[in-house]
């Protein structure tokens, strides 16, 4: 067993390995106590949409997805497995096993959910540490946090787009970024190919690098140079923010 990132990989057999990656979410629901006051469903839909991108990313089969649902199944519960099941169908994911459990013994006054997606990969297909050295990094979205992912939530990438990236010759390699921001991702994503990552222009405005994605709602990528420019012209969303050299 071998923790990435944030991903635990575990061999399967000879040619695969097993994925596993994980969220939660508090919070954030229609609860007395919750800072954040939006429909259950699409607290978990987002809480899902993370370790469903992170598994993506690396090029990974989904096989199960397992809930945790910290309130009771009647009304919280139940709108919260109706986000996951809707989350489930935009990745096109609906035959997709759930299994999980919720809290039937104590009141609850927060809403509450951990998820946790299994996913299989071929080992030779496994999309990590793919960077080399003179490669770009840039991200796609825009980082939004808390209320701005309920304002925004038609604006963010959908999964088509992310398969569509995925599936562009020039890059390399993606990473979900989430509550430690496109900076510090940037950074995880050149260190994983045992690489520095280096910002182009130090005028750049890293508040904005800085900033929690929330839920996922920004890639950071990979790019192959000479793939750059053709990159940028086709994808509006994709700013180039530096390159990666030598530790």
């Amino acid at each position: 067993m071998t923790q990435f990132r944030d991903l635990t990989v575990i061999p399967f057999n000879e040619k695969e390995n097993l994925v596993i990656a994980c969220d939660s979410s508090a919070s954030i629901g229609m609860k007395s106590h919750d800072f954040i006051k939006a429909p259950p469903s699409i607290m978990a839909a987002y809480c899902l949409r993370v370790p469903l991108l992170e598994l993506f990313s690396v090029g990974a089969e989904i096989l199960s997805v397992v809930d945790l649902i910290g309130n009771e199944y009647e009304n919280t519960g139940k709108e919260m497995l109706e986000g996951i099941k809707s989350e489930l169908m935009k990745a096109d994911l609906s035959s997709v096993p759930i299994n999980g459990s919720t809290e039937e013994n104590m009141p609850t006054v927060m809403s509450t959910i951990g998820i946790t997606v299994i996913g299989k990969v071929s080992k030779d297909n496994f999309r990590f540490g793919k960077l080399k050295e003179a490669d770009y990094i840039g991200y796609f979205g825009v980082p939004y946090v808390g209320t701005e992912v309920v304002a925004n939530h038609e604006t963010i990438f959908s999964y088509p787009e992310l398969k569509q990236l995925l599936n562009e010759e020039g890059i390399r390699e993606i990473l979900p970024v989430g509550s430690k921001g496109i900076l510090n991702e940037s950074i995880t994503l050149a260190n994983s190919s045992n690489l520095s990552f280096k910002l182009r222009d130090k005028e750049i405005d890293t508040e904005h690098l800085e900033k929690s994605a929330g839920p996922a709602t920004v890639l950071v990528i990979g790019i192959s140079p000479e793939y750059k420019d053709q990159l940028i012209e086709k994808y509006d969303e994709l700013t180039i923010i530096g390159k990666v050299g030598e530790k």
